[in-house]
């Protein structure tokens, strides 16, 4: 099996902080520690305070580039909290990559929600949606950001990923999601790629949300994905994360979407959970398969 979260070039602890206390000697810092490492980077925070980013293979240098030039521009100017860079780390002969620190966005990660929350979670999604996505286009250009590269929602391509993903989760003995997801690629009919038309984050799962004290949405985390592309991929949280009978709060702010947006949305949900189950198993990380398992039947809901 793949395994595209494998690190080409993993950044430890005592590493982190070299770098950090040779180019920002003005932070006065006592602890370091790991908060995650994703697919594309690993993620260091420093007394509580401020978070540092360092790319783990050559594709997310790009990413993290084009993230620091947009999100000064719209930070502070979305109704959720997000990430914004203020520290701006050089390659150097110990570390062959740019990096990036941030103040730190406070929350905690998703857990069992009320009902009640999760509307009004979705609710605060579709706000912050609703103002992303129609962000310019003209400035979104000017810093960087460039159409979907790496065809996420074409269905056509990413077939294929999906079965293999099934096929492992029969392989590795989880039969029911196995079972689930092949029946929804076997269901699948063909869907046109969309149109490179809206800024969109590109990437928001349970792993990259913060919730606030009260249980409800409050940030998004990590813009390594940001691009110019359709909104369904980032309604596609919509469908992973919300029963179907509180998605009516989303669409009552964020307005009404064609049946061929809420397909491919529907489909990269899907893909994406089960990506993440698959990563969840081959890290044992117990919180994220449950959520992740869960989430795939929240996703198939009609």
């Amino acid at each position: 099996m793949e395994k595209p979260w494998v690190a080409e070039y993993p950044v430890s602890l005592e590493l982190a902080g070299k770098l950090i206390r040779q180019q920002f000697p003005e932070i006065q810092w006592k602890e370091i520690k790991q908060l995650g490492e994703g697919f594309d980077n690993t993620v260091m925070q420093i007394d509580g305070e401020f978070v540092f980013r360092f790319p783990r293979r050559p594709l997310a240098v790009t990413l993290i580039q084009v993230e620091n030039r947009l999100l000064p521009s719209i930070a502070g100017t979305l109704p959720l909290f997000i990430p914004e860079p203020i520290f701006f780390g050089k390659p150097s002969a110990i570390y062959p990559y740019p990096f990036a620190g941030y103040k730190m966005v406070r929350g905690q990660l998703p857990i069992e929600e009320s009902f009640a929350n999760k509307v009004e979670s979705a609710k605060r999604l579709a706000s912050f949606l609703k103002s992303l996505h129609s962000f310019p286009l003209d400035k979104a250009r000017k810093a960087g950001v460039e159409p979907d590269g790496l065809r996420r929602l074409d269905v056509a391509f990413r077939r294929k990923s999906l079965q293999e993903h099934a096929a492992t989760l029969e392989k590795l003995g989880h039969m029911e999601q196995a079972h689930s997801v092949t029946c929804f690629v076997e269901r699948l009919g063909d869907m046109e790629v969309p149109e490179s038309s809206t800024l969109v984050h590109g990437d928001i799962h349970v792993r990259n949300v913060l919730l606030d004290e009260e249980g409800i949405l409050a940030g998004i985390l990590d813009w390594g994905d940001v691009h110019i592309g359709s909104p369904a991929i980032d309604i596609a949280f919509l469908y992973s994360y919300f029963p179907s009978n509180a998605r009516q709060a989303f669409f009552e702010v964020y307005g009404d979407i064609d049946k061929e947006t809420e397909q491919l949305a529907r489909f990269r949900a899907i893909y994406m959970l089960v990506t993440l189950l698959v990563y969840g198993i081959d890290r044992e990380d117990e919180e994220l398969i449950a959520i992740t398992k869960n989430g795939l039947v929240l996703a198939m809901e009609e």
